[in-house]
């Protein structure tokens, strides 16, 4: 019913007013006289069920005398019985009259318990604040007489020079609550004929004559540097509240201890001259944070040596300063900068049109002993006489440096042909300017990190998460609250950051630019090995590695960082530049240009001579790719060479280690652009050379050949196994000279292209052929041998994968003719390669 009267009511009723047409008023009365129809009928049926209704107001009657006597037992009213209603009741408000003689009900009996409770816990509060009073008035006489007697002590000692028993006093004092010395009791109680003073004003004036008699002490002792003395004196100022000057006075006794070391001897000409004052000084300082911070840290709390490596560090900073300026001055770096900006790369611009033949021997040996020789001041530099033992070097975490191999140069030699670009300075006094500021750097980089860990405790790096040692906002969150901010903010870090900035990462991009070129004008080919491959690779990653040291040596992040974003674009655009343009040239026929291609045999015949042009078109190109490959892997190797290699942990601070390694593997995208490359490469060296005979390959091996077999021919096609023979036959001399030339990984890649290129069409021949059931035997056994041979061919399968398609094909064609095509397609359970358009086509080609 109630559906129905849902159903039969408006969605909105109407103002009868609004109704403006005699449809609209018929059409909303006839709506209005069915709802007054549901109406009515719910209103009979609730009529009809009075029965019910008056079972439930029974029900409640009987529940009336209950909640009557709840009533009377919670509130203590009376409630009128069932006689006086004859409905269901409803509890009206009564007056207090009407229950004045009844019990009292469960909420007075509570509200007069809490009366109670109230008035006896009130004097019993009262009771205690009394005691508690009392208490505190006894404390602060105790307090008072305390402070007389140590005020009175404090007196005694101080004429008798026993400063340990008068700081022992001075402190009892001092730990009295302030408003206890402050108040008017004390100053009642307390101040004798002999010192009228109030107790604040006495305390202050004892305390700065002990304060005063113990700088005077300390300055006398370490004056006749009485080290006993000095440790003496430099206890007592904690205990009175002067950490503050203790620490000022004793930073005034280091930084003496500094100004006084032995200075460095030597000339400002010598290549050890400023490296060895640097250390000098950071040593100095670190043998005195070493010995001395337990002291303080003991007497004057954990974190005060912070305030005494500031004190040093100021004194630091202007020696740095003048040391780095006069380091500018006696090496002229300026002049090098000026003369660098004026160096022409007319090779690397265009090397086809600048290169010159190189001799065939001695070439990468050259290079290399000039690179070794270059570096072997840097590696005298960052092995000084002492600096591996010293304190600094514990904490780099690693030993000397081995020497790099080197080879004899003989001075003045220039090979032969080969004609040096005059611009720009001295490749050699660049690298010794680059490498002695690197020495400094390291220098600072190893006090920097030796600072670092000595003020930081190690709790402090176990409570840190480790997601947030990954994290570049988390560590740079952290660093600024470890205390280091004492050294980066300090004018010597801002030295020798501006010296890095100015001076190294320019002359050390051109060094590396200058390189690059002198290792490509001196690339010669080693076609004696295999696989073929050219001087360039070693050349240029040794200088890599180099560069790479030398920029992870210098502790410094933003260094790090932009030497990263040069040695990318210089790999990018001078190396792999290069390579590409050679590459072109090659198939421009500027091959014999570059020293890649022989010259032609005169008098040679036509055929002899394309052949001989392919066969060096072949080697010089895949010269090319196997330096692109080799570098590749050069690469990746020498990224995880640096990453592993603990170089970072030696010269970075620990938070710092993760943002080093996270710059140092983007380089990995450079071997990205060299693989990309060199598979471009090789698209365009199998198009040009091995696509069109691979074309008329399948073409020789099935002349003559068909599939359409009875007994006796299959007998004959098993004996003599024609697919499989001409197939190596043709193969072979399409792989040879690559699988020679080629390293394992271009081989891999020319090798699958050449069997994907070759079986598409075989799989399109198929469809154009027909097969008997011994033909389709002999068809399958066709396929399986040539995929064999050529997995036996290579160690990564030969292409397996690839003849898939071939496989499915044989399957179907050697289907049972009993077994029904379409069943075996959908149940078979084959991971299909071929659509159901070629499944249907192979079926029909089954005679």
């Amino acid at each position: 019913m109630e559906t129905a009267s849902v159903q039969a009511r408006p969605d909105t009723w109407r103002d009868p007013r609004k109704l403006k047409t005699q449809a609209e008023i018929q059409r909303h009365l006839t709506l209005l006289s069915q709802r007054e129809n549901e109406l009515s009928v719910a209103l009979n049926e609730i009529i009809s069920n009075r029965t019910g209704l008056d079972d439930s107001i029974r029900r409640l009657n009987t529940l009336v005398p209950k909640v009557k006597s709840l009533q009377q037992q919670v509130d203590g009213e009376v409630v009128p019985d069932e006689n006086e209603r004859q409905s269901v009741p409803v509890f009206d408000e009564f007056s207090d009259d009407e229950f004045e003689d009844e019990d009292y009900g469960l909420v007075e009996r509570i509200r007069r318990v809490w009366v109670t409770s109230e008035r006896v816990g009130g004097k019993v509060r009262k009771l205690d604040v009394e005691v508690s009073r009392v208490k505190e008035a006894s404390e602060r006489v105790q307090e008072v007489l305390e402070l007389r007697s140590a005020l009175q002590s404090l007196r005694e000692a101080i004429p008798k020079g026993d400063w340990e028993l008068a700081t022992r006093c001075c402190k009892r004092a001092m730990d009295i609550r302030e408003e206890v010395i402050e108040s008017a009791f004390s100053a009642r109680v307390i101040p004798t004929s002999s010192d009228p003073s109030p107790p604040p004003q006495a305390l202050r004036e004892l305390r700065q004559q002990l304060l005063t008699t113990f700088k005077r002490e300390f300055e006398e002792a370490s004056s006749k540097k009485d080290e006993q003395a000095t440790s003496r004196f430099f206890k007592l100022f904690p205990m009175i509240g002067a950490e503050n000057e203790g620490l000022e006075v004793y930073g005034d006794f280091v930084t003496g201890l500094v100004r006084g070391r032995n200075p460095a001897g030597g000339k400002p000409s010598s290549p050890l001259y400023y490296v060895s004052h640097l250390t000098s000084l950071l040593e100095s300082i670190a043998l005195i944070i070493d010995q001395h911070q337990n002291i303080v840290d003991k007497y004057y709390g954990q974190g005060k040596m912070k305030v005494v490596v500031q004190r040093l560090q100021m004194e630091a900073d202007g020696f740095c300063k003048t040391l780095v300026e006069g380091w500018e001055d006696e090496r002229r770096v300026g002049r090098l900068i000026s003369e660098t900006t004026q160096s022409r790369f007319d090779y690397l611009a265009n090397p086809v049109q600048n290169h010159a033949p190189s001799n065939q021997y001695g070439a990468t040996a050259s290079v290399q002993a000039s690179l070794t020789a270059l570096s072997q001041a840097q590696h005298g530099l960052a092995n000084l006489p002492g600096a591996a033992t010293s304190l600094l070097a514990q904490y780099a975490g690693a030993g000397p440096k081995k020497p790099l191999a080197h080879t004899e140069e003989v001075p003045g030699e220039q090979p032969d042909g080969l004609e040096e670009e005059k611009t720009g300075p001295d490749p050699r006094d660049v690298d010794k300017i680059v490498g002695e500021m690197i020495t400094l750097s390291g220098r600072w980089a190893l006090y920097r990190r030796f600072v670092w860990n000595r003020l930081n405790s190690d709790e402090d790096e176990e409570k840190t998460p480790v997601e947030e040692k990954s994290d570049p906002a988390a560590i740079a969150e952290r660093k600024e609250s470890l205390s280091v901010d004492a050294i980066d903010a300090s004018e010597s870090q801002r030295v020798i950051t501006n010296m890095l900035r100015t001076y190294y990462q320019p002359l050390e991009a051109w060094y590396l630019r200058t390189s690059v070129q002198k290792a490509h004008r001196m690339d010669t080919p080693d076609l004696s090995d295999r696989p073929h491959v050219s001087s360039v690779v070693d050349d240029v990653f040794y200088l890599l590695k180099l560069v790479l040291n030398r920029a992870l040596t210098s502790g410094s992040l933003a260094t790090i960082r932009a030497i990263r974003e040069d040695v990318s674009k210089i790999i990018e655009r001078d190396y792999l530049g290069v390579l590409q343009k050679k590459m072109d040239a090659v198939y421009s026929g500027g091959g014999a240009a570059i020293g890649l291609l022989g010259t032609n045999l005169p008098g040679a015949n036509k055929e002899a001579e394309k052949e001989k042009r392919e066969k060096e078109l072949r080697i010089s190109y895949s010269v090319l790719l196997n330096d692109l490959d080799l570098s590749a892997n050069y690469t990746e190797r020498l990224v995880d060479e640096m990453v592993s290699g603990g170089l970072a942990e030696q010269w970075f601070l620990e938070v710092e280690v993760p943002i080093v390694r996270a710059e140092l593997k983007t380089l990995t995208d450079i071997a990205t652009s060299m693989r990309t490359i060199a598979k471009a490469g090789i698209d365009q060296l199998f198009n040009q050379l091995t696509r069109p005979r691979l074309r008329t390959l399948l073409e020789d091996v099935y002349k003559g050949v068909t599939y359409l077999l009875d007994e006796d021919a299959y007998a004959d096609a098993e004996n003599e196994d024609v697919v499989r023979k001409r197939f190596i036959k043709g193969w072979e001399p399409l792989v040879e000279g690559y699988r020679a030339s080629f390293t394992d990984t271009n081989f891999q890649t020319f090798f699958s292209m050449m069997v994907e290129v070759m079986v598409r069409p075989w799989e399109k021949m198929v469809l154009g052929m027909r097969f008997t059931e011994l033909g389709a035997i002999r068809f399958d056994r066709d396929v399986r041998s040539v995929a064999n041979y050529l997995s036996t061919q290579t160690e990564f399968g030969g292409g397996r994968e690839k003849f898939t398609r071939l496989q499915q094909i044989a399957t179907i064609l050697n289907l049972d003719p009993d077994e029904d095509p379409e069943d075996f397609y959908g149940s078979s359970g084959i991971a299909w390669r071929l659509n159901k358009n070629e499944y249907d086509g192979i079926v029909a080609i089954k005679v």
